[in-house]
């Protein structure tokens, strides 16, 4: 029996299907059924009953279903307090999930800065969109992550990042340039670039629609940001962004943007309850949180307020 399997296995209890957890866990199902056949053939007995109505637990199922979650969260505990106790310095993988908005204005940063403090500390970046990312952490694939907006719930804890404005994004030429701000009803003047249905952005934006009983319009959907960047860059379309994403070509002037009032998207650093955080993550947190703080203060990251307190490795 291992850690691994454990994850999985308490995924496709949540799930109640093979299939779905798969999905979930981007892995194939017939390696979660492998799996599940060790973790059994280990244990020396059957955890699920298969039938045409679904997949249920059998009771020793039920049993490691309900003290799973402990023994993940223990041993996650157990690793903190060894690496804290013993370890001279953190040292080690450390897998990080980081929204692809903010490649350019923290990510590469961050990656640069961090791996001269910490060379023993080998990173292993992935980019991604929120939903995704959440899954990874929940599984235990990755160890911490910033997404958009998301609330703590009973697999995952979710501490404030940051907080920036939200811009109507468009053509070097476009006719808001120059101006200081924009309302939110008239981002629907235009054709849009939109993230796609799930997305917190696309959420905001059809929120503020219905309130204006107005229809977005939408041309098309990806949530590629390069992709969309480069569409506004050509011309004839818009998109609504946070400046995280957009710093540099609004820099080299190929886009022109403008903040929209009150139409604002918090990020926040999330990672499992059950696995909690290593030393390595612990020092990586506060090296992030130091050049976001350091990179609003300077002004290359205006309209966007810290939301994080400072020094947590220490408080731990």
């Amino acid at each position: 029996m291992n850690l691994k399997q454990i994850s999985y296995f308490i995924k496709i209890a949540e799930l109640r299907s093979f299939t779905l957890a798969a999905n979930a866990l981007y892995v194939s199902q017939p390696a979660l059924s492998r799996q599940m056949s060790q973790l059994e053939d280990e244990i020396g007995t059957a955890l699920f009953i298969r039938s045409d109505k679904g997949l249920k637990l059998t009771e020793a199922g039920v049993l490691l279903r309900r003290r799973a979650p402990a023994i993940l969260s223990d041993v996650a505990q157990l690793r903190n307090d060894l690496q804290t106790a013993y370890s001279q310095a953190p040292a080690g993988v450390l897998s990080v999930g980081i929204g692809m908005s903010l490649r350019d204005i923290l990510t590469v940063p961050v990656i640069a800065g961090f791996q001269k403090v910490y060379p023993n500390v080998a990173l292993d970046i992935l980019e991604s969109v929120t939903g995704p990312l959440v899954e990874d952490i929940k599984s235990g694939n990755i160890d911490c992550a910033l997404v958009f907006e998301l609330d703590p719930s009973a697999q995952v804890i979710a501490e404030p990042f940051v907080k920036e404005r939200l811009f109507l994004v468009g053509p070097p030429d476009a006719s808001f340039r120059g101006r200081a701000s924009m309302n939110a009803n008239e981002i629907f003047d235009n054709a849009l670039i939109s993230t796609k249905a799930d997305n917190p952005i696309r959420k905001k934006i059809e929120t503020i629609a219905q309130g204006l009983c107005k229809e977005p319009k939408i041309a098309f959907e990806t949530n590629a940001v390069s992709t969309m960047v480069s569409c506004v860059v050509l011309g004839g379309y818009y998109s609504v962004l946070p400046y995280s994403s957009i710093c540099k070509a609004v820099q080299e002037g190929r886009v022109a943007a403008v903040p929209v009032e009150d139409l604002t998207l918090d990020w926040t650093f999330v990672y499992s309850k059950s696995f909690g955080l290593s030393l390595a993550a612990k020092v990586f947190r506060d090296f992030l949180f130091t050049q976001a703080e350091g990179t609003i203060s300077s002004g290359l990251w205006p309209f966007t307020e810290a939301l994080f307190t400072q020094g947590l490795v220490s408080q731990e």
